[in-house]
């Protein structure tokens, strides 16, 4: 016996069986050619359904400005709380504005426990100085929107809450400085007037909806792929936190 070519029990090792014959190359390819078919119609689908959605949210917008709804665009703006968040409520303030420091020292700190930080609704900050009686209070709103530009919005915002004289420059390039501002862009922004142009743009859209006094608020829904909020309710002035439950808990009930 060959001892050389057996298995450790004494056996001979079957050979290894050959390819059938003739086999189809097609064989082969046809699993790789099936997964490729598949992928190519996943793609298909998702690229037609992404089209569709966005055709529909253009369809529901301008059915919205057919029927003249209450649409506030708050793209761009400083927002608190998840992005995905469908109830929104936005502030349109003055920093000068006594009762503007109220509701932001007594009422929002409440609104942003309840609402806010639970991810229950999308809190966004617009400007509404009030020139006739804070002619200085733009500065401030300036100031925040140029902190906007070097990431730093909420930073400035929680220093601007204060009475008519103490937003002079000198006093906002400090505040600036205590926020972490690099102070030569802070001060080009300013110059430069964009930040005006901002403050003036939201002040026109404040006037829009009969906004004529500080602070004024809308709660309504908004359409996170677009950020446009359908006005459902409003709330004029310092009003206390139960004012805020009953609308915000309004408007979340008709949540589609």
């Amino acid at each position: 016996m060959d001892t050389n070519s057996s298995t450790p029990t004494g056996r001979q090792a079957a050979p290894l069986p050959a390819p059938p014959r003739g086999t189809s190359p097609w064989v082969v390819a046809l699993p790789v050619v099936c997964l490729i078919a598949v992928a190519a119609l996943w793609w298909q689908t998702r690229t037609e359904l992404t089209a569709i959605r966005a055709e529909q949210r253009a369809l529901a917008a301008a059915l919205d400005d057919a029927r003249g709804a209450a649409i506030i665009d708050v793209s761009g703006d400083p927002a608190l709380g998840r992005e995905d968040a469908v109830v929104t409520l936005i502030e349109f303030s003055d920093y000068e504005c006594p009762f503007c420091v109220r509701h932001f020292t007594q009422t929002m700190p409440q609104i942003e426990a309840k609402y806010v930080r639970t991810g229950q609704i999308r809190y966004v900050f617009k400007d509404l100085p009030i020139d006739q009686l804070h002619p200085e209070a733009i500065r401030a709103h300036e100031a925040t929107r140029c902190a906007a530009e070097q990431g730093k919005f909420w930073e400035m915002h929680t220093k601007m809450f204060s009475p008519a004289g103490t937003h002079l420059p000198a006093m906002l390039e400090a505040r600036a400085t205590e926020a972490g501002l690099a102070l030569p862009a802070f001060r080009e922004c300013v110059a430069s007037g964009r930040a005006t142009e901002r403050v003036r743009a939201d002040t026109a859209i404040a006037a829009k909806f009969g906004a004529n006094g500080t602070p004024s608020f809308f709660v309504g829904l908004r359409d996170p792929e677009t950020n446009r909020v359908r006005i459902l309710q409003g709330i004029s002035g310092a009003q206390p936190l139960s004012e805020f439950e009953r609308v915000i808990d309004a408007v979340a009930a008709q949540q589609p």
